[in-house]
């Protein structure tokens, strides 16, 4: 004890970083020097996870006091500030909006605030006019209102929005947030109503390079546009608006997609075309090549698309889609498929051509199934021209059953120049319980 009383406050506090605030907190005790130590690092993480007595108040009043100690003590700048809050706070949200008072005038750069309550959690005026922060991350049931002036949000990067809803109308919150945050690079947005009344959510910045938006099928605002050229990655999910006006995505490398489409209304014209210069492409649902399959007219050539993925989260056994995005990609060079495999129902050439350039074909959820097997056999021949390799995660709890699947797969007709190998999961095969969202 007396070499670690020899070192500085600054190495201490150093040490105490690397430790989770709850632990550096007992220090406190050791003596009046050390009683406010693991308040001056840097970094503070405050999770009711770790709480130890089943009293919500209990981690209320920590974080009561270790925020009042910081805003005390002269100079306590945090760089990084976490508050996970699951299951401490009922209806009595105040706790979280003081908090969120008080951690702003501490010069935070990184903010992470998870809140679990019964009622809603107002965030304070001072949240959009915070000159330091850099990464602003909010879930869980926030409520918010815009001030009408005087937002501004300089050095902010990063922005994650679950959950969180304005209560401003008249105009889009989204694009005012937007303009305020010329340094912004990654924004990601996860609710199901966005704000007041009916909008068309403008997302429109020269700087920002990843965006996620997951809503859940909000008709109040259907509409949406994307001016972003910088964008490197979309994550999109969504009804797919009327019609997307602007956009502009040419800069965009990889794109997973969720949409479908409103029978007569929708019109992702402008969304497909956009989607010319991907690399990655990621299909998160059966109804998102449903669109590719009702427009596959305005389909470009994707010329850059090296790898394109699937997902089958419906028991959809059409096959039609695949021959056409694969025959528009003339530099394919892997298919992963992910999801259990059903055989197409339809009796029907597809063509994939005879320059098809698939040469790896990912298969992550096989069960050696009847179906599975026939749809594998179509696969190794219709891309038989140009296949390497097939990798395949297949799923069996004992050794007969892998030898009984590896035998199958080993047998199916294929290329000499095709190998196959096989990887097995020793856990009973995901039960999924599919329902298509409609």
């Amino acid at each position: 004890m007396d070499t670690i009383n020899g070192l500085g406050d600054d190495i201490i506090c150093h040490i105490l970083s690397y430790l989770p605030t709850k632990e550096a907190a007992l220090t406190s005790v050791l003596s009046k020097r050390w009683r406010n130590l693991f308040v001056l690092t840097p970094n503070l993480h405050l999770d009711d996870h770790h709480q130890v007595s089943d009293h919500g108040e209990d981690f209320i009043d920590f974080v009561d006091r270790v925020l009042a100690v910081s805003n005390d003590l002269p100079l306590t700048l945090k760089k990084s500030i976490s508050i996970k809050c699951r299951k401490s706070v009922e209806d009595d949200t105040g706790h979280v909006t003081r908090w969120l008072t008080n951690v702003l005038k501490l010069g935070v750069q990184y903010l992470d605030i998870e809140v679990i309550a019964d009622d809603v959690v107002l965030m304070p005026l001072e949240i959009f006019t915070c000159n330091t922060i850099v990464e602003l991350k909010l879930t869980k049931g926030f409520d918010a209102m815009i001030p009408d002036s005087d937002v501004s949000l300089p050095s902010l990067k990063t922005l994650y929005l679950e959950s969180v809803y304005f209560y401003n109308s008249g105009y889009c919150v989204l694009e005012k947030l937007l303009s305020s945050c010329p340094l912004l690079e990654e924004l990601t947005t996860r609710s199901a109503r966005w704000q007041n009344g009916k909008c068309c959510p403008n997302v429109s910045s020269s700087t920002l390079k990843k965006l996620t938006i997951e809503v859940c099928d909000a008709l109040d605002y259907w509409d949406i546009t994307f001016d972003t050229p910088s964008l490197v990655y979309l994550e999109y999910s969504d009804l797919v608006p009327r019609a997307l006006t602007v956009v502009n995505l040419e800069s965009l490398v990889e794109a997973k997609l969720d949409l479908h489409v409103e029978a007569l209304s929708s019109n992702p014209t402008n969304l497909i075309k956009e989607l010319r210069n991907v690399e990655f492409l990621e299909i998160l649902s059966v109804r998102t090549w449903e669109m590719f399959c009702m427009f596959r007219e305005v389909i470009p050539v994707f010329i850059n698309l090296s790898r394109l993925t699937i997902t089958i989260d419906f028991p959809d056994d059409d096959w039609e889609f695949l021959p056409i995005l694969v025959g528009k990609s003339p530099n394919l060079h892997t298919l992963v498929i992910k999801g259990t495999l059903f055989v197409d129902r339809y009796e029907r050439e597809y063509d994939y051509g005879s320059s098809c350039p698939v040469k790896v074909l990912k298969i992550t959820e096989y069960g050696g199934e009847t179906g599975e097997l026939e749809q594998m056999k179509l696969f190794l021949e219709k891309l038989s021209s140009s296949l390497e390799l097939v990798k395949v995660l297949a799923y069996a709890t004992n050794d007969k059953e892998k030898s009984r699947i590896t035998k199958d797969l080993l047998k199916i007709p294929r290329s000499s120049k095709c190998n196959i190998k096989i990887m097995f999961c020793e856990k009973a095969r995901p039960r999924k319980r599919f329902s298509r969202k409609v």
